[in-house]
């Protein structure tokens, strides 16, 4: 009966202790050979900053090779032969991505040779991304929200920045204002900007917005703007005049239903789809409403007349970019064509626009000597004089319009 306990008691401590071996071997994989990963490892990585971290490698046998692959092939210079320890090894592993990785997922195998010809492989993965932007700008807690034309802001803009400063710029109208860019510092962490600009009258009567933007040594860049309303007689803006401009009906076969206004471009309805995100205003005639002119977001063009029964592919509602126009009908006693003819900038397009609401995106029963006050998708005032009509679905219409440069 004794040797029946012990027998038992004997067997319970087999598996005890097989059951520590196994916890073990779950724990590193193969305790007499592997290769271990540390789970600190980074998962990103940035551009031109190297990542380094030790690779724990053991073979009780002993350690023949460690080598670093990408892609089944061995990398230049990652071999390593010789071992203080025979058994035991510490593998640096180090990488620095290059600009070209920007988004991709590099895959590295650490492989391990042993005295008996057996290999131990582990993989490890890191995702090449950008870099976040650590830079913290302070502006005065109190900056003028209004000025007048000919006053002078003055102020310090408080930079710091993780990495080494390379530049400090203020954009106006997306340019950079000459004179105000810095690229030598004193301390390329942190730097006091000095801004100086006096308001002139092409910054008169509209919201003026200043836009400091710093960039480090790897050309990341952060920035803050700052606004403010000046005071003062708007200056015009020079116009462009396009003369005879014809654009066709849905059935015209011979002139495209659809213009670029900026560029005065017209577009068959493929080349309108190509081009989408350039196109201001469409036109169609229909035996209820006449001649329309319209925006490309308006339903009704889409629903009955550039749909998909007429066009296919091409119809409208399947553009990628439908842009969105207003239009608005100026009355005669504001504007003739006297008045139109003799416009030389922008002053009275505006004008015109802002005296001549509401606002459509699509008007009917265009009229020939008629003028239409246009503002783009992209805030671009035009003013259009209809010349003639050709009033059926192959017709046309012919204008003379003035845009903003």
């Amino acid at each position: 009966m004794k040797n029946i306990q012990y027998i038992i008691a004997w067997v319970l401590a087999l598996c005890v202790l097989a059951a520590c071996e196994s916890e073990a071997i779950d724990e590193i994989g193969n305790p007499e050979f592997y290769v271990q990963v540390p789970t600190t490892a980074p998962e990103t990585a940035f551009p031109n900053k190297v990542i380094s971290f030790p690779i724990e490698v053991y073979a009780d046998a002993g350690l023949e090779k460690v080598e670093l692959k990408v892609d089944f092939q061995t990398l230049d210079g990652s071999e390593i032969t010789s071992f203080d320890d025979p058994k035991h090894y510490q593998y640096q592993f180090s990488y620095m991505p290059t600009n070209a990785e920007l988004g991709s997922t590099q895959e590295f195998v650490v492989v391990a040779h042993d005295k008996r010809g057996f290999t131990y492989d582990v993989s490890y993965s890191v995702q090449v991304v950008l870099e976040p932007v650590n830079m913290e700008f302070t502006l005065p807690e109190v900056l003028p929200d209004t000025l007048e034309v000919g006053d002078t802001l003055d102020f310090e803009v408080q930079i710091k920045s993780e990495d080494e400063l390379d530049k400090i710029e203020t954009l106006l109208y997306d340019n950079a204002i000459e004179g105000l860019t810095v690229s030598s510092f004193e301390n390329p962490f942190a730097h006091t900007y000095h801004f100086q600009y006096v308001l002139v009258s092409e910054d008169g009567g509209k919201d003026v917005t200043f836009t400091f933007r710093a960039t480090d040594d790897e050309l990341k860049s952060d920035e803050v703007s700052y606004t403010l309303f000046v005071i003062g007689e708007r200056v015009p803006l020079a116009i462009d005049t396009h003369l005879d401009v014809v654009l066709g009906m849905q059935g015209n076969s011979e002139v495209g239903p659809f213009i670029d206004l900026s560029e005065n471009v017209v577009y068959t309805v493929p080349e309108a789809k190509a081009n989408s995100a350039n196109v201001d205003m469409g036109t169609f005639r229909s035996g209820s409403s006449g001649i329309n002119l319209f925006a490309p977001t308006y339903s009704n063009a889409a629903q009955f007349i550039y749909n998909s029964t007429n066009w296919g592919d091409d119809w409208l509602g399947n553009w990628t970019v439908r842009n969105s126009l207003e239009i608005r009908r100026v009355s005669a006693e504001f504007m003739t064509s006297e008045d139109f003819y003799a416009i030389e900038n922008d002053k009275l397009i505006l004008e015109a626009f802002e005296a001549s609401e509401p606002s459509a995106e699509n008007i009917t029963k265009t009229e020939e000597g008629e003028i239409l006050a246009i503002k783009t998708t992209n805030e671009e005032y035009v003013l259009i004089l209809v010349k003639t009509l050709v009033a059926s679905s192959s017709g046309s219409i012919t204008f003379d319009y003035k845009v903003q440069q």
